[in-house]
């Protein structure tokens, strides 16, 4: 059990700021609980009169936590105020907007709570610390994919516009509640119905969307233009996502790598139950990177079985130079295939308070940006269902 209070999950977002007196953006820290960062950003504009675009992040923190992470806002006016659950604090200016690059790492302190004992995972922190984790995308980078509906980007590659649409508002996801997730089946069951479809829409995005479609019923290129910009990159992210986590798991099949298996909602979580010290070697020093017409291999293996995933869907790289929705681009970067967490360390062990005559254990570790907390604690918690997860007692480092 992770979670059970934003206390229990604190995230802290270390950056490399290139401060200049007179920037023309303002930095800010922002801390916060209850809110994602794409809402906080949206209530911040709508509050101080703002556009949207103003503001700039690196990385997007989920709701289910206590955070704090920088932002900047193009602006000259010190918007520092505390709120509902958050506090902005300005802290300086830079030349700059804040983005990815900036981001160094995540510290994260982490209470995981209601276990039967701890052994098991005083066991599993000593092989996390040896053999490190895959580096997988996590089922929060995949909140927006419906499997029954597919992926959007996908379907932009291939030219399917219609799809991709249908895709983008229609799809059901775990956020979703009763109401929602009623309406948004009800739009699919009446889709190409436009008329009706407009009955049911909410928000300027879909009233727009469907008003199009009245007058044009065939014209889903513009249709799909109304989509904002970070949306429509955050869709694209998805994918690549789901591309780099499909060659990460074949690649550990492809080398036989004994593993337990942890079902996804964008495919299954490989971690493996033993391993060489050359095998540990060889991954430690593996790079893949993410889906894109340019992309920079440092392993032959990997590139095919890449191209081979490719194939099957079936797609082409030169399908990734598409640049139709407000010319966003697929931008590839490498992201290392493990990692190992820096600064492991076990706060506090024993009672857990709020779950009677159960365990806890307080964690707090370092994690390069883009890393998940979530797999981590996926691989502390696996059942020991397999011998091979016992501690290695042969040498091998």
């Amino acid at each position: 059990m992770i979670k059970a209070r934003p206390e229990d999950f604190i995230v802290e977002e270390q950056a490399d700021l290139p401060f200049a007196e007179r920037g023309k953006f303002a930095v800010y820290r922002l801390q916060k609980r209850h809110w994602n960062t794409t809402d906080i950003v949206r209530h911040l504009a709508r509050r101080h009169g703002l556009a949207r675009e103003q503001f700039a992040y690196g990385g997007k923190k989920d709701k289910h936590g206590l955070t704090t992470q920088y932002l900047t806002i193009e602006d000259a006016v010190d918007r520092s105020e505390t709120g509902r659950d958050y506090r902005l604090e300005a802290c300086g200016r830079m030349d700059r907007p804040m983005g990815p690059d900036l981001i160094k790492a995540n510290i994260f302190t982490i209470a995981v709570r209601d276990l039967s004992g701890l052994s098991e995972c005083e066991e599993a922190l000593e092989r996390i610390w040896t053999e490190g984790i895959p580096n997988w995308f996590d089922d929060q980078r995949f909140r927006s994919y419906d499997p029954n509906r597919g992926f959007f980007a996908e379907k932009i590659l291939r030219g399917h516009w219609n799809g991709a649409l249908q895709a983008f508002l229609t799809s059901i996801t775990p956020d979703l509640d009763g109401r929602e997730r009623e309406r948004r089946l009800e739009l699919f069951r009446l889709w190409r119905d436009w008329k009706a479809c407009r009955t049911l829409a909410e928000g300027y995005l879909e009233r727009s969307v469907f008003d199009i479609l009245q007058d044009r019923p065939d014209e889903f290129g513009q249709a799909l233009h109304r989509i904002p910009e970070e949306e429509t990159a955050m869709q694209y992210s998805v994918f690549q996502a789901f591309l780099w986590n499909e060659l990460l798991r074949r690649i550990i099949r492809a080398r036989g790598l004994p593993t337990v298996e942890i079902p996804g909602r964008a495919g299954p979580y490989l971690f493996w139950t033993r391993i060489t010290a050359q095998e540990w070697a060889d991954l430690k020093a593996l790079s893949l990177p993410t889906a894109a017409v340019k992309m920079e291999f440092t392993d032959t293996a990997a590139a095919r079985l890449f191209e081979e995933i490719l194939k099957e869907r079936p797609l082409s790289r030169s399908a990734f130079r598409t640049q139709e929705l407000r010319r966003l681009r697929f931008k590839s970067f490498p992201r290392a295939a493990v990692i190992v967490p820096d600064d492991l360390q076990v706060l506090e062990r024993g009672r857990d308070e709020l779950y009677p005559g159960r365990k806890k254990i307080v964690l707090r570790f370092v994690l390069p940006r883009g890393s998940y907390a979530t797999i981590l604690l996926k691989r502390l918690t696996l059942p020991r269902s397999s011998p091979d997860l016992l501690l290695p007692d042969d040498g091998r480092f």
